[in-house]
């Protein structure tokens, strides 16, 4: 096993990192006080090359591998696992979705202007009632003539407010389970679509809305892939979109061991620096440890589903840690920095509340135990 970077890698991880430094942290803390996001990274993402990472070449994407996607992603969530999420999250989800699943028509109308960053897909899949549990499905689609008819709601949509199109995942027919379920471009002036923005305790620059559909007729030849593979066709992009957030969580924790690194130096207590204290460089010690540990495990994940290999349980690991190390050690450096961490003046702040929707988004670290232990003994869980 080579653990070495490639030269194209390094470039790429680095451009990343100046990115982030160069365009998001100048402006970040009054987009985050407005709470507004800010839409223009994506096409300035778009073209320095970071948008459409791991996007076929052949419709303008990177062509790349997972693992070159998850050195950028990474180096962005450094300076702000909100802004990367708010700017980048929907191409590995709506986007994989799809290189997988759409026809070539399809492909040729949505791939080139999305790696562009002219355009934004969001992919509705949650509901009040069906949020890890997928197959619960209740927004409905019924066909009439060469139209389909969907109603329903949405819940805790990321990217429903500025997207152009939305692939809705709707039951059309309840009887037939997992296999009556199609995803549907529905697109943003379709008559009947609503939205209504949400404010979560986190992702302050997340766009994020629940959205209503009410008789919205949207033509048939809108079904990406076929009607019964809905939801697998959604669980393609899900699980890119797990490798994303675990990539994510991985650089929220490294920018707040960055920020302790910085603040132990500078700051002083009893005419020492924090950083000569030993629980100090404990605490430092303990999160570097934890987040090289993890950061393999997550590179390791992205390397099996870079060559197509299984990969199931490698990512549930990946996703579980990655996430739940960001709550730590986003918890420890605002203990750290003390009062000064609670302040949108250091970048902790900002990392602690974003850090418990990583545990959320992709997958409850409860779900992703369950389906390391069902690789392991082949058995579901008792579900009572």
């Amino acid at each position: 096993m080579d653990f070495e970077l490639t030269e194209e890698q390094s470039m790429l991880q680095d451009m990343a990192k100046q990115f982030a430094e160069r365009e998001m942290l100048p402006t970040l803390r009054d987009y985050e006080r407005q709470h507004k996001m800010n839409y223009g990274l994506i096409k300035k993402m778009a073209d320095q090359g970071l948008l459409a990472i791991h996007m076929p070449a052949e419709y303008g994407g990177g062509g790349l591998d997972y693992i070159s996607a998850v050195l950028a992603w990474e180096q962005l969530s450094r300076i702000s696992w909100t802004q990367t999420f708010a700017t980048i999250g929907f191409m590995p989800l709506a986007g994989t979705v799809i290189v997988e699943a759409a026809s070539e028509e399809q492909k040729q109308k949505y791939l080139p202007s999305l790696c562009r960053g002219d355009t934004v897909i969001a992919t509705a899949a949650v509901e009040p009632n069906a949020g890890s549990d997928a197959a619960a499905i209740e927004a409905t689609a019924e066909l009439d003539g060469d139209y389909w008819v969907i109603n329903g709601s949405k819940n805790f949509i990321t990217y429903s407010g500025i997207a152009d199109t939305i692939l809705v995942l709707a039951n059309t027919d309840r009887s037939k389970g997992s296999k009556g379920i199609v995803l549907i471009a529905v697109d943003k002036d379709t008559p009947g679509f609503t939205k209504t923005p949400v404010n979560m305790v986190g992702g302050w620059t997340v766009d994020m809305c629940n959205l209503g559909f009410s008789d919205c007729r949207v033509p048939q030849e809108n079904i990406i892939g076929q009607v019964g593979r809905g939801l697998q066709n959604s669980l393609v992009g899900i699980d890119s979109a797990r490798l994303f957030v675990s990539a994510c969580a991985l650089g929220l924790s490294q920018g707040c061991l960055d920020a302790c690194i910085k603040y132990s130096q500078e700051r002083s207590q009893f005419g020492n620096p924090l950083a000569s204290y030993q629980l100090i460089q404990e605490t430092m010690a303990r999160m570097s440890a934890k987040i090289q540990a993890i950061r393999w495990q997550v590179y390791y994940a992205a390397y099996l589903k870079s060559k197509r290999l299984p990969h199931t349980k490698e990512l549930s690991a990946a996703k579980w840690l990655a996430s739940e190390l960001a709550v730590k050690t986003s918890s420890e450096a605002i203990r750290l920095h003390g009062a000064y961490g609670c302040i949108d003046d250091f970048p902790v702040e900002r990392h602690y509340r974003d850090s418990i929707l990583t545990t959320i988004l992709g997958g409850t670290t409860e779900m992703h135990k369950l389906m390391i232990g069902r690789s392991l003994t082949g058995i579901n869980a008792i579900n009572k």
